[in-house]
């Protein structure tokens, strides 16, 4: 782009305050191939916001095409100059449109970690407009409607406990809870009859070990309490 076509860092913008049901767009993403994806919310261009997209009072992100950032790798660092401090929840969505893509993405870490940056990684344009949606749309969700339903019922804890372990699925928590009962049943079961009843590798045995030692140690000191 020309300087023409570039924010003067001279003058201070005011930041763009997204409408509840629009997402602001700098004109410099026009034709982005992420954009006819963009089908649930609003869209609205202008050509005097700092980042690439606009999704809330203090919420924007920066676009990054890996393919683009190997042609122009100064072109993210200049683009987080003239962004500054501004905004509260800062995204980098980056676009995977590499093959080999671990070093890129490496680097870009750390620039996201130095920056106060949210990275995103997408391997598709239809990918990378359902995240920005998803930023726009939840925007004035209350924390209970992203964190989902919570089951506080033993039987969630019991099925939150087991499959945490590597290898352990809700078949195989229906087959524990019929052959041992309870959690201290299991806790206490033979390793051996463990292994074999739930055909598991070696690491997740090593997991289940762990486990069952440290729920040990818990239920000696009564810290826990799981009949």
């Amino acid at each position: 782009k020309s300087a023409s076509d570039q924010p003067d860092p001279s003058k201070k913008l005011e930041q763009p305050q997204s409408s509840s049901a629009a997402v602001i767009v700098s004109t410099r993403q026009r034709g982005n191939s992420l954009l006819p994806h963009m089908r649930n919310v609003v869209i609205t261009y202008r050509d005097d916001i700092l980042p690439d997209y606009v999704l809330g009072a203090n919420t924007c992100a920066l676009f990054l095409s890996l393919k683009y950032h190997r042609l122009n790798p100064d072109y993210i660092y200049e683009r987080l100059r003239e962004l500054g401090k501004g905004y509260t929840v800062r995204i980098l969505l980056i676009l995977v449109d590499i093959p080999d893509s671990a070093t890129c993405i490496q680097e870009l870490t750390k620039v996201a970690l130095l920056s106060s940056l949210t990275l995103m990684l997408a391997w598709s344009p239809v990918e990378a407009a359902r995240y920005l949606e998803a930023f726009k749309i939840y925007e004035n969700k209350p924390p209970e409607v992203l964190q989902g339903f919570k089951d506080t019922s033993y039987q969630g804890h019991l099925h939150g406990f087991l499959t945490s372990i590597r290898g352990v699925n809700k078949t195989d928590v229906a087959r524990l809870k019929s052959e041992f009962g309870t959690v201290k049943d299991i806790i206490e079961a033979d390793k051996g009859k463990l292994s074999a009843l739930l055909v598991l590798g070696e690491e997740s045995r090593e997991d289940i070990r762990f486990a069952q030692t440290t729920l040990q140690k818990l239920l000696k000191t009564e810290t826990i309490k799981l009949t």
